[in-house]
C-alpha cells in the first residue's frame, strides 16, 4: 500500500499542477498512479479528501519550523512559509480547495479541521508561551492576535485585495503585535536596534 500511496500523491501533485481541483477527476488520478478506482474509493471518498490528503502531506513539511524560536519569531517564521506556499503551487490547491467547500460543508469542515486548526493552535500555543514568558503583554488575546494576521493573509490570498508578498507579511506582523510586546521586549528590541547602527 505504500508503493500505491505515494503514487496517488504523486499524481494528485502532478495533475494539479496542470489543471484546477475543479477539473481534477478521480479517473484521472487512477490512471496517472496506475491504480483502480475502487483503491481510491476506499481511502478517499470524495475528491476533495483525496486533494486535502496530499495537501496536508506534502504542504505541511514546508510549514515546519524550528523549535527554539520566541514567540515572535515563530510568527514571523510561520507568516513567511504560508505565504511563500501560497505564492507557490500549493496556493492554487488551497484555492481550489475552499471554493470547493463553499457548496460543500463537509469539505469546509475537513478542511478547517485537518488544515486550518492544527496550525491555528500550533500558533496560538507559541503565542500563549510568549504571553507566558513575559515577551507579550498580560494582556494579549493569542487566539485574536493569530486570527487578526492570518485572517489578513487569507483575505488578500483569496480576495486578491494587494500583493501577497514576504514584504506584506513582515509589516502586517509588526503592525498587529507592537502593542502586544512587553516593555521589556520593547526595550531589547531597541537595544538590538541601536546596536545594529552603531556597528
Amino acid at each position: 500500500m505504500a508503493a500505491s500511496h505515494a503514487a496517488i500523491m504523486d499524481a494528485v501533485y502532478a495533475l494539479l499542477r496542470q489543471k484546477s481541483v475543479c477539473d481534477l477527476t478521480m479517473e484521472e488520478v487512477a490512471r496517472w498512479a496506475g491504480v483502480g478506482k475502487p483503491t481510491l474509493y476506499k481511502w478517499w471518498p470524495t475528491k476533495a479528501t483525496l486533494v486535502l490528503a496530499m495537501l496536508c502531506e506534502r504542504m505541511a513539511l514546508n510549514l515546519e519550523k524550528p523549535t527554539v524560536l520566541t514567540a515572535e519569531e515563530s510568527l514571523r517564521f510561520r507568516v513567511r512559509r504560508l505565504i511563500g506556499a501560497f505564492n507557490g503551487p500549493f496556493g492554487r490547491i488551497v484555492a481550489g480547495l475552499i471554493a470547493e467547500s463553499q457548496s460543500d460543508p463537509a469539505i469546509r469542515q475537513a478542511f478547517f479541521d485537518r488544515w486550518v486548526s492544527p496550525r491555528r493552535t500550533a500558533t496560538i500555543a507559541d503565542l500563549q508561551r510568549g504571553k507566558d514568558t513575559g515577551e507579550l503583554r498580560s494582556d494579549t488575546e493569542p487566539d485574536l492576535l493569530n486570527d487578526a494576521i492570518f485572517g489578513a493573509i487569507y483575505y488578500r490570498f483569496l480576495l486578491g485585495s494587494g500583493p501577497l508578498t514576504r514584504r506584506f507579511g513582515e509589516e502586517l506582523v509588526e503592525y498587529v503585535i507592537r502593542g502586544h510586546r512587553s516593555a521589556d521586549a520593547r526595550q531589547t528590541r531597541v537595544s538590538i536596534t541601536a546596536d545594529r547602527w552603531t556597528r
